[in-house]
């Protein structure tokens, strides 16, 4: 099935806003095996809408934006228009979109309306995080879906389209994945050269973020899918901490919970990030006890204890003030593993002996401390989550051993 993706909206043309939406749809498509075509990005005016329609010929078509309520936003009405389906107000809609607003203590503008406009055989994509529901319909041998362009709003009902497709076009396939740490993209992919080709039968899809990164495999036969996951698990296992629902900080949590052990955390760099994302597990506050924000040198000799001496001699950016740390955290809590995170996230502070990216660790299990040493590359924002989840795959390791 060819498609074309249509991104609406001035904010996408003057680069105000960017199109992650496109990525993800692709994406998700890729997987069932419907690859998209070709892309477009229109003003919001009726004329570019029957110009880029006039156009294309892709068997499916989406539209992501203009389907909010202001007298801008005329995707719904647009789309339907053009390609002269029966319409009207769904008053079942409608009356979701009045609950929406009466729960959020607002009063509904007449021009809501519009939002409950649909094709009289379409399927309406209900839309729980906002006011703008999607909807899918077809017109002749084409299909086309309309999503809303908030990417939170869209994915939910991408997800739902993504099932309505592989139940119309038949398409039966399975897809699993693992998630991986400690190992960069393009050192995987030298290491994948003729992998791919062993398992012609099996997509596999790596997504890379910060730190981490995702393999997932797709295919319509499970024993190829299984055959291609069981090498690559083999090759690959020492990086591969999960599945494609789990994170690190879940998988933290559950061992640390059948372990029955305690942690505790102290952080500079990192300023609560660590400690934010092990108590973001439901369940995490039978594992985690206590966390401690010492951005300061003054705080962490007052909190913790940190020698004069260290700090004057070796600075807050050290081996021995990371070991200093988390010892002395170790001493003061009743936690079986604690952890300190000491670095320097920039842009500004960095030296030619201890450069922006620079971060030390230090973990502490049972009174027994381990020390590491990192440098990170990127801005401000990528060196704290890479200094945070390299902390939370040390603590995976460890638990590993135990």
């Amino acid at each position: 099935m060819r498609t074309a993706v249509i991104t609406v909206g001035k904010e996408v043309l003057t680069g105000k806003t960017v199109n992650t939406n496109l990525a993800t749809i692709s994406r998700m498509l890729n997987q069932i095996g419907i690859d998209t075509n070709r892309s477009f990005v229109i003003d919001d005016q009726k004329e570019e809408y029957y110009k880029i329609l006039d156009f294309i010929d892709e068997e499916l078509i989406i539209f992501t934006g203009g389907l909010g309520p202001t007298i801008d936003d005329i995707s719904r009405e647009t789309v339907i228009d053009y390609f002269g389906v029966d319409a009207s107000i769904n008053q079942e809609v409608l009356k979701g979109i009045n609950e929406y607003f009466d729960q959020i203590g607002l009063k509904m503008d007449d021009t809501n309306n519009k939002q409950a406009y649909f094709p009289k055989k379409s399927v309406i994509l209900h839309n729980d995080l906002g006011t703008a529901p999607g909807v899918i319909f077809s017109k002749g041998e084409k299909t086309i879906i309309l999503f809303p362009g908030p990417p939170h709003e869209l994915l939910p009902m991408l997800k739902e389209s993504i099932e309505y497709l592989k139940k119309k076009l038949k398409i039966r396939l399975y897809s699993k994945g693992f998630r991986m740490v400690g190992i960069g993209e393009s050192v995987m992919e030298k290491a994948l050269i003729g992998f791919y080709e062993l398992h012609p039968n099996v997509n596999i899809a790596p997504y890379a973020s910060v730190g981490e990164i995702k393999y997932v495999f797709t295919s319509n036969k499970i024993i190829d899918l299984e055959s291609a996951m069981n090498q690559f698990k083999k090759k690959f296992e020492e990086y591969i901490y999960g599945d494609l629902n789990d994170t690190l900080e879940s998988i933290i949590v559950e061992s640390l919970t059948k372990k029955k052990l305690i942690i505790s955390v102290v952080e500079s760099c990192t300023g609560g990030l660590l400690a934010g994302s092990i108590t973001s597990v439901n369940g995490s506050s039978r594992v985690f006890a206590e966390s401690i924000v010492t951005y300061s040198n003054e705080a962490k000799v007052k909190y913790l204890g940190v020698s004069l001496n260290t700090l004057n001699t070796h600075g807050a950016v050290s081996i021995e003030c990371a070991y200093e740390m988390v010892d002395n955290l170790y001493n003061k809590t009743i936690s079986d593993v604690c952890v300190s995170v000491t670095g320097i996230a920039g842009p500004t502070g960095g030296t030619k002996e201890k450069p922006v990216g620079l971060v030390f660790f230090g973990i502490n299990y049972k009174g027994n401390t381990k020390t590491y040493k990192r440098i990170f590359n990127g801005n401000r924002e990528m060196i704290r989550k890479r200094a945070t989840i390299y902390a939370l795959n040390l603590v995976r390791k460890e638990l590993n051993q135990l």
